[in-house]
Formats: C-alpha cells, structure tokens, sequence
C-alpha cells in the first residue's frame, strides 16, 4: 500500500506526523510512504492527482474544521486531523456530514495501557464499574507565570485556538478515553474552571470534569497545565467491584492492579500496537501517532481498523463545548 502524505502545519504537532511517517514503513512492512509534501497555512488545500493522498492536519485548532472541508472537497483519500476536530458547535454541525475517512490524533487511547484495560473491560474483569477517575496534568501555564514568557502565539488569540485552553487542547485526550473504556456517552457533566496563571482571558488553566453515565457509572477528572513541576502526566484509574487498575503514561508498559488488599503489575506483552517495540522501548507519545495513521491506512486498504474516528472526536467535543456554556469558575 502507497501513500502520499501531504501536511499542513509547522509545529510540533506536525513534526510528530513526520517522525511517525518515517517509522511505519519500518514498523509495519507492506506500507510505503511516498515523499511527503508540505502545505503551508494559506495555500490551497490540493494534491494533484497524486497516489493515494493522505492530508495530515496540524495548523491551529479553529483551521481544523476549515481544512477538513476543504481537504474532502480536494479529493483526498483520507484525513488524519490533530486534535480538536472543531472547537465550536457550529464547526460541529458543518463536519456532520463529512464522508471521507477522517482519523483524529487521540493518540493516548491507542496506546497500549488503555487498549488493554478496555479488553479487560469488556471481558467483565472489573464487575462493576464504580468510577474512572484520573488527570492529565501539566507545566506549561506555571512555567509562564513565573517567567513571565511572552504571551505571543497562536493559543492566544481565540480565533485561532478557540475558546478554551487546558479543557480542549488536553482535556479532549482524556475525555476520548473515558468515553472509549466506557464505550457510550454520558448523561450528565459538570464542570469546575480556574483561569490562574492565564496567557490569555479565554485560556482556562485548570479543570475538574465529572461525567455521570446512563448505567450509573461516573467519570472523574482533574485537567491542569498549571500544576508547578508536572511532566506530560497522563493517568486513567479503572475502579470496579472486583478489581483495580491503573495506567500512566509515564510508566508505559505497566498496568497496576489491584484485587482485595493485593496488588500486582501487568507488563506489556504485545508487539502489534504503535512501532512494535517490546516494553521498555516504547515511543512515547510518539505510539499513539504511530498507531492511528497505520490503523487508518489499513482501513483506506479494506481492512478493519481500529482508530479515533471524526464522529467520536466531534461526540467529544460537543460535550466539551456544551459544559463550557454551565461551567462553573
């Protein structure tokens, strides 16, 4: 199978596509990368004919939607957008009815950690689930603060980012994941906001998200790029009737469980997920990149796949959205 990936995008997020592009073809033989082309924010969104088309999308958030359309009415073979798809209700409602085949780069979910606890789920290890409760927390906004770095960039203007800041730039991760382990959509959300350390007005800084399910299961979440020292911490803690178990993406390819008073540690097993590297020698976030643009190319070859699909990301968005209008500061 041949691709050839056009990106657009400059940053880090479209360097990580061009890192992931480089290991596929060594990762998953039978898949060729052709050169990649490179878009730049403004020119036409076009291919030329070429074979098999791939648009990767990494401009600023708002552009998503935009380019999206644009990339469909292109004829693009297949669309692999970064995270949030849109960032507003309207975006939403004009991405409905897109039929290309769009991935959306939420990558945490298709890492190993939570790829196996949803097969734990669904072979009904845990019982009952009580709660899923974790967070994703970062520096970024304290590290700011006390510098007093400049608050130029393209996150401060909401034309360009969009209204929000912590809550869809990561909290759209975390979200995605709880919606997968749970496998539908909730019924009620609150949300708690703190605009502390802001660049900007609209950048909210911290967050706490509840989520009620229909079958009484909860959801909880504390989302922060404001906790002083933190790394890239991303955690999701399963809490059952019969059984606990936890992932961090920091501690990769472990999961801690725990039973009665017990605890253990499940140790990565699997080479068919992301590059293919045994445990302790992951990619980092690198995986996640790695295993929806593999997975949505085998879905462009006829075969089933397993990815972050536009009607999932744009559940999660609207719900994001939708709490942003009753949340509390």
């Amino acid at each position: 199978m041949q691709i050839t990936p056009f990106i657009l995008g400059s940053g880090k997020a479209a360097n990580a596509i061009m890192e992931s592009l480089a290991v596929i073809p060594i990762a998953r033989p039978g898949i060729s990368i052709l050169p990649v082309q490179r878009l730049k924010r403004g020119d036409p969104i076009e291919h030329d004919g070429a074979v098999n088309p791939v648009l990767f999308i990494a401009n600023p958030h708002a552009l998503h939607a935009e380019s999206i359309l644009e990339g469909e009415k292109a004829g693009f073979a297949l669309i692999v957008c970064e995270k949030p798809a849109a960032v507003s209700l309207r975006q939403i409602e004009q991405l409905r009815n897109v039929k290309v085949p769009v991935a959306v780069c939420h990558g945490y979910r298709q890492m190993w950690g939570p790829q196996t606890l949803k097969e734990m789920i669904d072979a009904d290890e845990f019982g009952e689930i009580i709660s899923i409760e974790g967070r994703y927390w970062q520096s970024s906004t304290a590290e700011q603060a006390m510098t007093g770095a400049s608050t130029r960039g393209w996150k401060n203007d909401p034309e360009l980012s969009g209204p929000s800041d912590a809550l869809i730039d990561i909290g759209s991760h975390w979200v995605d994941t709880a919606l997968f382990l749970v496998g539908e959509p909730p019924d009620d959300v609150s949300l708690w906001l703190s605009y502390v350390n802001s660049a900007a007005p609209h950048r909210d800084s911290h967050a706490h998200l509840q989520m009620t399910f229909p079958d009484g299961t909860r959801a909880l979440s504390s989302i922060s790029k404001t906790v002083h020292g933190a790394p890239n911490h991303f955690e999701v803690n399963v809490i059952g009737s019969r059984k606990y178990a936890c992932w961090k993406f920091l501690e990769p390819d472990q999961i801690e469980v725990g039973i009665g008073s017990e605890r253990s540690f499940m140790v990565r097993n699997r080479t068919d997920i992301g590059a293919g590297h045994w445990r302790h020698h992951g990619m980092g976030w690198l995986e996640g990149y790695i295993e929806i643009i593999y997975q949505a190319i085998r879905n462009l070859d006829g075969e089933a796949a397993n990815y972050p699909t536009l009607s999932q990301s744009l559940g999660v968005m609207s719900l994001l959205l939708t709490s942003l209008g009753t949340a509390s500061t």
